[in-house]
């Protein structure tokens, strides 16, 4: 989703925030009009999907909250993605309707380094009328111009970008209409991954008003956030005759903010500014029902009142961990290949966009391709080599030297944390050439671990034991692992939207 660019008039400006095609918020978008959608839909496998949205319009110098539709259908061709967004809005109190239609076209450039650039214009000429009691407000000239930049990582897409827009409405009709002017500048963050996402944008924006008998101007500061995460709960069932004691609950909570303050005139009682200058500050916020998914139940009673009980269950509903028909054993230490295919599943690939349509078409062959390991001591018949090689592909895991993978060989704590910065692609958020923790065996990290095991410990991931050691080169037990795991998919869901937040939005 990348959206907003609230462009005043009718937020006109936050507009511009939007989805940069590769990446987008996978469970909703709020589009380029600086407005907040109900990040959910009625379900559409056909490029077309139909939000609940509000956004806010302050073309007559007050606020009005318009509420409505908007429609989105994508479609890629050559190298771009052309995006439809079609508003259907109104304001009852009001008696004020808004009703838009913009088509985007999106340039992605692929860079050297595999991050992708977007550069987003107009396809067709943006049409828009906005109708207040017996007032009509029309589009007569959107200026419009975005940037965005796409970091793919192993398992999140981050993003960042840049707006700038004018739009010119006429009042009216006739020779000596006037005319609402609304220039925006803005900057936009977020990143989307399979636990949840987040896009934060703030805008300075300025309106000229001049209807042919009064003159008016003001200023706006508008923030928008727009977030969705997974969590995890456990439900005890109620009865004692039952045969599980209770399960998982995946629950989706999706939540989006707008909050502006404005500076703007003060009207007299003919609807003429004065010299008074009002400040407002106002909040809309957008909450769906949350969707709830039942987890499959796992037997694990022989591990009741173990301390990592939770975690190893957690992972087991979740398919972190598979069942192998072998029993689990918490105290065993796990090895390079299990370790792998659990990775490949806490730290799932990003999403694709719901709103880009996609054809898809069968040929028949006559025959079929072969699977080739890239690892020679890894079989294709392996039970985890359908996670090794995802997790290769994407980058989280590395081979050796010689095209060897070890999956026998048992993983480290250094190993092991290595992996998780690699998946969430903040390596350059350690200091360079090489970081120094404050673990009290630091030196005994290994070199190609020290700058991932200081990124793990500034977010939250890792920690010391009791006497302030980390034990980098110690084998991990399926136990130990299970909690960090679950350490990672819960940084996932909360952690990176935590601090996108405090950080720009301060809320």
């Amino acid at each position: 989703m990348k959206k907003f660019y609230k462009f005043i008039i009718c937020i006109t400006i936050l507009a511009l925030f939007l989805i940069p095609s590769s990446a987008y918020a996978w469970e909703g978008e709020c589009g380029y009009e600086g407005g907040i959608s109900s990040q959910t839909s009625p379900g559409s496998t056909t490029g077309k999907i139909t939000y609940q949205y509000q956004e806010v319009s302050f073309i007559t110098g007050q606020p009005i909250v318009y509420t409505g539709t908007l429609t989105i259908s994508k479609s890629t061709k050559q190298g771009s993605v052309v995006a439809t967004y079609v508003y259907n809005l109104a304001n009852t109190a009001n008696k004020a309707t808004l009703v838009r239609t913009i088509v985007y076209n999106t340039v992605l450039t692929q860079a050297d380094n595999g991050q992708t650039t977007e550069q987003t214009s107009f396809s067709k000429t943006p049409t828009e009328v906005i109708k207040i009691g017996n007032t009509t407000y029309s589009l007569k000239s959107y200026t419009f111009t975005r940037a965005n930049i796409v970091d793919a990582k192993p398992a999140v897409n981050y993003y960042s970008g840049n707006t700038w827009g004018k739009k010119t409405y006429q009042i009216g009709t006739g020779t000596n209409a006037g005319t609402v002017e609304v220039e925006g500048t803005g900057n936009f963050y977020g990143y989307d991954q399979y636990w949840g996402n987040t896009e934060v944008g703030v805008i300075d924006y300025t309106i000229q008003s001049d209807n042919g008998k009064d003159k008016w101007g003001g200023t706006a500061n508008v923030k928008v956030t727009s977030t969705s995460a997974k969590k995890i709960d456990y439900v005890k069932n109620q009865p004692d005759q039952i045969s599980f004691d209770g399960g998982y609950l995946m629950t989706q909570d999706n939540s989006s903010v707008l909050s502006y303050d404005s500076m703007l005139p003060e009207f007299d009682s003919k609807g003429i500014s004065t010299d008074n200058v009002l400040e407002k500050t106002d909040s809309l916020k957008l909450e769906t029902f949350p969707s709830q998914t039942r987890l499959p139940v796992v037997s694990l009673a022989y591990l009741k009142g173990y301390w990592a009980e939770n975690d190893i269950k957690t992972l087991f509903s979740l398919g972190v961990f598979k069942n192998t028909g072998t029993k689990f054993n918490p105290q065993q230490f796990i090895t390079r290949g299990e370790f792998a295919a659990a990775m490949a599943n806490a730290a799932k690939a990003v999403p694709t966009d719901p709103t880009l349509a996609k054809k898809t078409t069968t040929t028949k062959k006559n025959t079929q391709q072969q699977v080739v390991s890239p690892f020679a001591d890894v079989s294709t018949d392996s039970i985890y080599f359908t996670g090794i090689n995802d997790a290769y592909n994407r980058g989280i895991f590395l081979g050796s030297d010689g095209g060897y993978f070890r999956p026998n060989d048992n993983i480290t704590v250094a190993e092991a944390v290595t992996t998780f910065i690699r998946a969430l692609g903040l390596e350059n958020m350690a200091p360079q050439p090489n970081a120094v923790t404050s673990f009290r065996d630091n030196d005994k990290i290994p070199a190609y671990a020290r700058n991932a095991v200081y990124v793990a410990s500034d977010i939250g991931l890792v920690q010391g034991d009791d006497r302030g050691y980390l034990n980098p080169n110690n084998k991990l037990t399926n136990a130990q692992a299970a909690v960090m795991l679950n350490r990672l998919i819960q940084y996932a869901q909360n952690g990176i939207s935590k601090d996108y937040i405090e950080n720009i939005i301060n809320y």
